[in-house]
């Protein structure tokens, strides 16, 4: 369907300040915040999903109303594109946001639809720390999530941990991560479901996403490495065990941040060797349903949209200024990881 945008863009500017279609002030000053600040969440039913996330993670709604008209057009949607919005966090955060968005009378299809974990394209999952695994696992059952597999425990650079990933609405997964033996004195108070630490692609080309990352985009590479398993082979990507202990599949995955002493969440790639399915990056883009998109708070963001574009980045829609809810006025531009992901980087204009 060819998009026709009706309105200039200097009245789609007025118009998306006024009150009636979004916020005109911050409510939180993120200016100094470099990385992962929220995920974007598109779901079906809006109400739904907000009960879900109160009682499943003990988040509260941090903000609830409509979103401007300049988001739809920024979004490569008509300006008249309805969108409401929820934004779910931990009481008393100001990081790792999930920020749900329902789009009225629009065609959709799940974006992973019925996918599994070695199918690439997109973004798989996105990922909060829990300190009750088995009880959280149980709870999310009980509320419509099905488990890959049941929590499992691993050894990575010397560390205990459990894990977990679940699929329920508008095929949207969890991974549930537990530090057995780590403190979480690192990370804001939580009850349930700490904020949102990271979210994951799946991928086919890892030198060519550890290029984009690291070169391209010019993040810190905070680890490498190949998942090793139990001896039995379990494991919570629902890989049979036999596959994984004699070598028929394998895996790599690597964890990249903004900078080494940024304080936003990361992002991690994740690629499958002997294994191989369907591919969702066509389908990874608004209106669509599931996980939809990255935002990152950039400071500086005219001078490293400049950097990235020159690098070869693929950009999705230039540079423009629009209000996001609790932000405030936010400079803006959306490029595409090579999943198809989209990562939306914004910086705060008035924190």
């Amino acid at each position: 369907m060819k998009l026709k945008h009706i309105l200039s863009a200097g009245l789609i500017s007025l118009l998306s300040f006024s009150g009636s279609t979004g916020a005109t002030a911050a409510d939180i000053n993120i200016s100094e915040r470099r990385g992962l600040q929220e995920m974007v969440v598109s779901v079906k039913f809006l109400d739904h999903a907000i009960e879900l996330y109160k009682e499943i993670a003990g988040w509260e709604v941090a903000y609830r109303g409509p979103a401007p008209a300049a988001q739809a057009v920024h979004w490569g949607l008509p300006e008249n594109t309805q969108i409401e919005q929820a934004v779910l966090r931990v009481p008393g955060t100001e990081k790792g946001y999930l920020r749900l968005v329902n789009f009225a009378d629009v065609e959709q299809v799940r974006i992973r639809s019925s996918a599994r974990p070695f199918d690439t394209g997109a973004i798989f999952n996105f990922n909060a720390l829990v300190k009750d695994l088995e009880g959280v696992f149980e709870d999310m059952r009980d509320h419509g999530f099905v488990g890959f597999a049941d929590p499992t425990y691993y050894t990575i650079f010397g560390k205990e941990y459990g894990g977990a990933m679940l699929r329920g609405h508008d095929g949207v997964v969890i991974n549930l991560l537990l530090r057995v033996d780590d403190p979480y004195a690192d990370v804001p108070p939580f009850t349930k479901m700490s904020h949102v630490v990271n979210a994951t692609q799946m991928i086919d080309d890892y030198d060519g996403n550890v290029d984009f990352f690291e070169n391209k985009l010019g993040w810190y590479k905070r680890w490498e490495a190949a998942p090793k398993w139990p001896e039995d082979g379990s494991n919570n990507m629902s890989v049979p065990n036999n596959l994984l202990l004699d070598g028929t599949v394998t895996e790599m995955a690597a964890s990249f941040i903004f900078e080494p002493e940024a304080d936003g969440g990361s992002i991690e790639i994740f690629k499958f060797t002997g294994a191989s399915g369907a591919n969702f990056s066509s389908r990874a883009h608004p209106p669509n349903l599931g996980v939809l998109m990255y935002r990152v708070h950039v400071p500086g963001l005219d001078a490293y949209a400049e950097k990235i574009i020159a690098n070869g980045v693929e950009v999705i829609q230039p540079l423009t200024t629009l209000p996001i809810a609790l932000y405030g006025p936010v400079k803006s531009i959306i490029i595409k990881a090579p999943s198809g992901a989209w990562i939306e980087l914004f910086e705060q204009q008035d924190g």
